[in-house]
């Protein structure tokens, strides 16, 4: 008379992986194509220098200043005006005067130009302002 529907009764103890897999290929795409938006930072074409020292750039030691030309400047990644690039500073440092000063400036910019971003750093009261150089590609050390 009446038949079970469903056949059947015992409850399937297995794992179903197919919508776990999906999700970890979901996943995947989104980082794979989120990761190089994550990359941030101003590219600079360093000079290269035989005689090199390692200073800590890291926020907690320096300030860095990337000058990728001679019409923008950057602050710790921050876009600055070049005419006010002095205050800037000044103001950085009577906040934390016991910094010192990176300077990043592409090889490609003329020397009076970074002389002048390092001198106008000097003047907003920073002792210590140094360039930035990649090692010479041969040299050791």
């Amino acid at each position: 008379m009446g038949m079970a529907a469903g056949g059947n009764k015992a409850l399937n103890s297995e794992i179903n992986v197919t919508p776990f897999v999906d999700i970890c290929l979901v996943l995947l795409v989104i980082f794979m194509v989120v990761t190089p938006m994550l990359q941030e930072g101003i590219t600079i074409h360093l000079p290269y220098a035989k005689n090199t020292n390692k200073t800590p750039d890291d926020e907690e030691h320096a300030i860095v200043v990337a000058v990728p030309n001679d019409k923008q400047i950057f602050i710790q990644k921050k876009p600055v005006p070049r005419d006010q690039f002095q205050a800037e500073m000044t103001e950085i440092h009577d906040r934390m005067p016991d910094k010192l000063v990176l300077i990043k400036a592409d090889k490609n910019m003329k020397y009076g130009d970074v002389r002048k971003v390092m001198v106008e750093a000097n003047e907003a009261g920073f002792e210590e302002v140094s360039l930035v150089t990649e090692k010479s590609p041969g040299s050791e050390g």
